[in-house]
């Protein structure tokens, strides 16, 4: 049975902070990483987290595969549009430069859209996705990914994971953020599974047969989300990052875990409209609370207790961890702690 530690969010954060200084990451952008990686656990994504994500970030930075402080650049920008060259800088931090100009678009045309080619692993999407929110604007965040998904009828890995978030605000509620993998789980999870030792479902992956698995170890290719249906969106995904930006396909991306001194050159596409563009924003978020109760209000199946409206999952889980700590395997929080050490950060303390 795997054991698991709590952590504060806050402990957390401060202990990933200070293990991306040691490798001489800048104070500022080591915080953005951080920021961004808790992000990700705190909501129950452990699969986006340092728990993962925190050995093969410090193994990019120390080996150059990740730029520690990067010459983020506008190449384009016409009209409500733009490419940014993220010069092989931190996902997290080129995605954070990128999503503040779709912002800035939007309050100028009412709708902006930034494709950014040369950028690395970004973290969770929902976490640029949601800066749109506080403008009154709706968010959208997606990026291409390690290959892991062949083309329906085909048999070798071309795409990644390829998630898409929309994120749309309320005025009581908090309103709807879809972020999804285009396959049935993000390839993460896969590897998580494997960090802390367990199965995964049936239907998450397949071996290197083409056979359903419920090793993680042998999960080489994610199932898309209703086959075909996965597979086109994980290709328009490939498009909006991709081909609009110059970026690699997904097919061409350096692989996070076996190739920390390689650059990725990984594309992604972020975009803000601007809700006052389309009429009053008082009354548009109003009408989103009332399609949010009319989804809560309808009669539930046998086995479920509650409707639930993408993002308030992850919502209930923060709220959650930030009450009791954030459970990471013992294992793993060892194996983070290690890291500390040879690194000369103070070991993570649990509750």
């Amino acid at each position: 049975m795997t054991v698991y530690l709590r952590i504060t969010e806050r402990e957390l954060l401060r202990f990933t902070q200070q293990v991306f200084e040691a490798v001489d990451v800048p104070a500022e952008i080591a915080a953005t990483v951080a920021a961004n990686l808790v992000a990700g656990e705190v909501h129950g994504l452990g699969s986006h987290g340092p728990s993962r994500l925190l050995r093969p970030y410090v193994e990019r930075f120390r080996q150059g595969g990740t730029k520690r402080q990067p010459d983020i650049r506008v190449v384009t920008r016409s009209r409500g549009c733009a490419v940014v060259d993220g010069d092989d800088g931190p996902g997290a931090v080129v995605g954070q430069y990128a999503m503040n100009l779709a912002i800035e678009l939007a309050r100028e045309h009412g709708s902006g859209w930034v494709s950014v080619r040369n950028s690395t692993h970004y973290g969770p999407a929902f976490v640029f996705g949601k800066m749109a929110l506080a403008h009154d604007m709706i968010g959208f965040s997606s990026t291409n990914a390690v290959p892991m998904v062949a083309p329906w009828g085909g048999r070798a890995k071309a795409l990644g994971t390829n998630p898409i978030c929309v994120a749309v605000p309320g005025l009581e509620t908090s309103g709807i953020t879809l972020d999804m993998a285009t396959t049935v789980v993000a390839r993460g999870k896969v590897q998580l599974a494997a960090l802390e030792g367990k199965s995964i479902p049936l239907g998450w992956a397949l071996d290197k047969d083409g056979n359903p698995t419920t090793d993680p170890n042998q999960g080489e290719q994610m199932v898309p989300v209703g086959d075909y249906k996965g597979y086109g969106l994980a290709l328009l995904v490939d498009v909006f990052c991709a081909l609009l930006s110059g970026a690699a396909l997904s097919a061409g991306i350096g692989q996070l875990f076996s190739a920390p001194g390689q650059p990725q050159h990984m594309g992604h596409f972020f975009g803000a409209m601007d809700i006052a563009a389309f009429g009053p924003v008082e009354a548009f978020k109003a009408r989103v609370d009332e399609l949010v109760r009319a989804m809560k209000a309808n009669p539930l199946r046998d086995g479920f207790e509650q409707i639930l409206v993408p993002g308030e999952p992850e919502l209930l889980k923060a709220a959650e961890y930030r009450a009791q700590g954030i459970p990471i395997a013992a294992d793993v929080v060892a194996d983070m702690n290690r890291l500390g050490t040879e690194l000369g950060v103070a070991p993570l303390e649990t509750l």
